[in-house]
């Protein structure tokens, strides 16, 4: 350690010292800070020198309220086209263990709008908003049942709904 910083110190003040290069009889290359009559003058570029940024105070809790939040920029609504595309309009199903309902909807969902799909099945969500384009239904009871697709913003308000589609789920009697 002793010598490891004598050695910086060294360093140190021979970068600020003027050093000469000179080559002796047997070709070797000597550097040294005694000026020679072979010896020409080396230029040391200085080292680029840092400057730390700028420490900022600790933020405080009437920053963190949310009257401080800093005001956006609402970003504009796309005009989405959402539709079903499974099952299709009027299908029967037979016997199924379960029915996956997959929707088209173009353009993409903004992500940064935090836009989501909500499934609903006879006027029921069914589950919570998600950005994933298919929902699984299980457990469905025969009969008739109308889906419906739609994306909703971040506040759960409607921006675009799909037309209902009309499905069918056709069991065996149990009196059979």
């Amino acid at each position: 350690m002793k010598y490891g910083l004598l050695l910086l110190l060294l360093v140190g003040t021979m970068l600020q010292a003027q050093v000469y290069k000179s080559v002796d009889a047997n070709g070797n290359v000597i550097f040294t800070d005694v000026p020679d009559d072979n010896a020409e003058e080396v230029i040391i570029d200085i080292a680029p020198s840092y400057t730390a940024p700028e420490i900022l105070p600790p933020i405080t809790a009437e920053e963190l309220s949310p009257e401080a939040e800093p005001q956006f920029e609402e970003l504009a609504i796309p005009r989405y086209r959402v539709s079903i595309s499974s099952p299709a309009q009027n299908e029967a199903i037979h016997n199924p263990e379960s029915v996956t309902v997959t929707a088209k909807v173009s353009p993409t969902l903004n992500v940064l709008r935090a836009d989501k799909l909500v499934f609903k099945l006879d006027g029921k969500a069914i589950g919570t908003p998600q950005t994933g384009t298919e929902s699984i239904l299980t457990g469905l009871e025969r009969g008739s049942h109308i889906l419906l697709v739609s994306v909703v913003d971040k506040n759960g308000k409607v921006i675009k709904s799909s037309k209902s589609v009309l499905f069918h789920i056709h069991r065996r009697s149990v009196a059979r």
